[in-house]
Order: C-alpha cells, then structure tokens, then sequence
C-alpha cells in the first residue's frame, strides 16, 4: 500500500530475525531492514538486547511487530534454546559441534514441551513431550541420568505416564 496524504500503514508487518542474544546488534545489519520503515535501527538494537538478555549467550529468534513507525521486539524461543537454557550451563566458546553435557529432570521438559505447545503438531500432550526429548538427544543432554532415547521408549510402552493437558486457549474459555 502507498502512504499518500500522510496515512501510515496500520496493518502490522513482521520481522524475524535470529540473533546471539547478549552480544551487540550490528545496526548497519538492521538499516537496510527497518529504515525504509521509518525505525532507526540503533534505537531497534538497544530494544533487542533489552528483550533478550534472559538468553545470554544463546541463539534465539525474535519478532519485530512494526505498525506504522511504532515497533515492539518479543523473543520466539525454540525448543533448542529453552532446553539448553534449563540446563545453566556456564557460557562456553561459539562452536557449532559443542555438546551440552547437562542433566534434566522430566519435570523440566514437561515445562518446556507445555512452553512448546503452541507450535507442535502433535494431537496430544504425550507426543510434545517425545518431540522435546528428541531435541534432548541433538542437544545432546540426558534426562533423569538416561539417554532420552530411552525415556521415550518407557512412554511409549506405557511405563511412564504423561497426563494430557489442555492446550491454554482452551483453558481461557472457563
């Protein structure tokens, strides 16, 4: 849509953008980007890392909501990212093959699959669960000192339980 007589674009457009959260933006990366929209790119910068800094040190994507020259930045996590967050680990040099060596409780990757939920396809809450232990296994952590591997199997031949939950749109209706 052209802006003529001055109206301003009130439809919302999005920007994704994946970032390391903690270092500095680079704003000539963002110029081009958000410019033409009318948002000066360091003001942008500054925000991202002020959404951002509960990730520090890891790899997250984020949102740019622009609606006219106004902008909000929210912060769209993966499961990777939440996953590797829960395990605390001290901040280690950027390598793509490093292995995160931690532990998890099952508690918290029930948290992390319910935090997850909205995105999976799964029909039930069981199948969102398997989805984040398989990102376990390319994370490279353990769950309750097993493999999640095997943990996925003690779910599926019933030996552990996972109660389905009602997705949390469901549960506004009450």
């Amino acid at each position: 849509m052209s802006k003529k007589g001055g109206q301003q674009n009130l439809e919302p457009e999005y920007l994704y953008l994946r970032v390391r959260a903690g270092d500095s933006i680079n704003t000539n990366a963002l110029a081009p980007k958000l410019g033409p929209k009318g948002i000066p790119p360091r003001k942008a910068a500054e925000q991202i890392q002020k959404v951002c800094k509960d990730f520090s040190g890891l790899k997250v994507t984020i949102r740019v909501t622009i609606i006219g020259r106004e902008f909000t930045v929210d912060v769209m996590p993966t499961a990777s990212t939440l996953i590797i967050k829960a395990l605390n680990e001290p901040p280690h040099e950027k390598s793509a093959d490093f292995k995160h060596t931690g532990n998890l409780s099952l508690e918290q990757v029930k948290e992390i699959a319910r935090q997850m939920r909205h995105k999976s396809l799964a029909n039930e809450f069981e199948g969102v669960v398997k989805e984040m232990l398989g990102t376990c296994v390319s994370v490279g952590c353990t769950v309750e000192k097993k493999s999640p591997k095997e943990i996925q199997e003690k779910i599926k031949n019933g030996e552990i339980i996972i109660p389905d939950e009602e997705p949390e749109e469901e549960e506004k209706e009450n």
